[in-house]
């Protein structure tokens, strides 16, 4: 009985990130009405069987991503895409399996946007003025990355070939870092009207006006709501940048999903 409920945890999950993968990749939204039925879905097994301690863990991850969607950094249909899974599958084979879907996310993720973005960012042209401080940021996290790389291949805690990959990802996520603003300003950002601003709108908070955020009174909030309009438009202002067609992470997602269910210790595979 217990394999059987496994079973369909698993394929619930499955399903769930392919539909959240399709739509994600076709429209860069991952639909309400898949992920609210993966946490209702993962709620109901975990009160039928009695998991209490899989609840909280749900719980949990939905409340670390929210504060995560709230500074902008995520979109809410990742942060409950990710709860969704951590409600039906929590532990897959004695391992946290979020985190190990997430760590193969991640790496694939990096791996295909940083090269991507930083070929089509080349083709037309880096201005270097942009990406100045970004460029200082990744070499000062380049001289900490490459010592803690030096020291781990020292020590051996990793194989060569787990040291490879993560040397190519992390020089991959340092150059993504260097030209990040420039790359989010000439693919992503947009200048949108006020009034067609969407629901939890993404605002690119580097890229306002000096004085706005602070009439504003943001803080570290990173989307927009009902009030922050009312404000803007008492102030005057007409217009506001955003992030709008972001690169999709459901494919990822899902990517990492089937990698954990295939090798369930991936973070124990490359640190053994």
């Amino acid at each position: 009985m217990l394999f059987e409920l496994l079973l369909i945890r698993q394929a619930i999950v499955l399903a769930g990130c392919s539909a959240a993968a399709y739509t994600d990749a076709r429209t860069g939204l991952i639909l309400d009405k898949v992920t609210y039925a993966m946490i209702a879905a993962g709620v109901l097994l975990n009160v039928v069987q009695g998991e209490w301690l899989w609840l909280v863990i749900g719980a949990t991850v939905f409340g670390i991503g929210y504060v995560i969607y709230y500074m902008g950094k995520i979109g809410g249909g990742d942060v409950k895409l990710f709860t969704g899974i951590a409600f039906l599958l929590p532990f897959y084979q004695e391992q946290f399996f979020l985190l190990n879907a997430l760590f193969a996310a991640c790496i694939l993720a990096v791996i295909f946007y940083s090269i991507f973005y930083l070929l089509k960012y080349t083709r037309i042209g880096i201005d270097w003025k942009e990406n100045k401080q970004g460029i200082q940021k990744a070499i000062l996290f380049g001289i900490v990355i490459g010592a803690w790389l030096a020291i781990v291949s020292i020590t051996q805690v990793v194989s060569i070939t787990a040291m490879s990959m993560l040397g190519i990802t992390l020089g991959l996520a340092l150059l993504f870092l260097a030209f990040e603003k420039g790359i989010r300003h000439k693919f992503f950002l947009k200048q949108i009207s006020i009034n067609k601003l969407d629901e939890d709108e993404v605002i690119a908070t580097e890229f306002l006006k000096k004085g706005i955020r602070e009439k504003l009174g943001l803080k570290f909030k990173g989307v927009f709501g009902e009030k922050e309009k009312a404000i803007l438009k008492k102030t005057g202002i007409l217009k506001v940048p955003v992030y709008r067609g972001m690169p999709p992470f459901g494919p990822f997602i899902l990517l990492g999903c089937i990698a954990a269910m295939i090798w369930p210790d991936i973070l124990g595979l490359i640190f053994a």
